[in-house]
Parts: C-alpha cells; sequence; structure tokens
C-alpha cells in the first residue's frame, strides 16, 4: 500500500490529488493523509485558487470514483486550525497519535509532498 502524505496547503496546482489518481489508475490502492496544512484539501468550504479552475475538495470529492476512498486527517490538525469536523470530506478518517503511527508502519511506501 502507498500513502500519500500531503502537508502542505491547496495551491494553484492539484498535483498531490493527481498524484492519487495516477496512482489509483495503476491499481496501487494509494491511501492520503492530510497533515498540518495539507488538512485544508479536505475543507469542504475550500474555494478554488483559479478563475474557472477547481477547489481541491471537489476533486477530492471525486477520490472513490477512482478507488481511493481512505483518506485520513490528524485530530491534532484539527484542533490546531480550529475546525470542525463536519466541514471535512465525508470520506475523511480522523487519526490519533497512536493510529497514525500504526498506518505509516504499515505502508509498503510512502510518499511526503
Amino acid at each position: 500500500m502507498t500513502l500519500i502524505i500531503i502537508n502542505s496547503a491547496p495551491s494553484l496546482d492539484l498535483e498531490p490529488i493527481e498524484l492519487l489518481l495516477a496512482l489509483a489508475a495503476f491499481e496501487q490502492n494509494p491511501k492520503v493523509l492530510l497533515m498540518g496544512e495539507g488538512i485544508f484539501y479536505a475543507n469542504t468550504l475550500q474555494q478554488a485558487k483559479r478563475i474557472n479552475g477547481k477547489a481541491a475538495n471537489k476533486v477530492m470529492a471525486a477520490l472513490p470514483m477512482y478507488d481511493c476512498d481512505e483518506v485520513f486527517v490528524r485530530q491534532s490538525d484539527i484542533e490546531r486550525f480550529g475546525l470542525e469536523n463536519d466541514i471535512l470530506q465525508s470520506t475523511c478518517t480522523v487519526l490519533d497519535k497512536l493510529t497514525l503511527q500504526q498506518l505509516i508502519q504499515q505502508s509498503k511506501h510512502c510518499v511526503n509532498l
């Protein structure tokens, strides 16, 4: 299993999500962990960064169509940024520190973006 760790905020280009889609297209069963400012990829209130562009949350919502439906966020980041669970994508699973460590240890490959 490949774990993609996104720890930077959404930008004009959604390259981390494109990597997920590419891995899913080759049946690599990627999972994604949103850490730090990367948690804003799952914020349903996120707006597009470009005129007529795609908002990160809209692209994230499409991941289950590509069998990439395991999205994890750290509980500590939700608290750090003062977010509410109800504004995160419904596919997100909130992890505590111990479960997060287990997820990383169980991963065959980890890519940090």
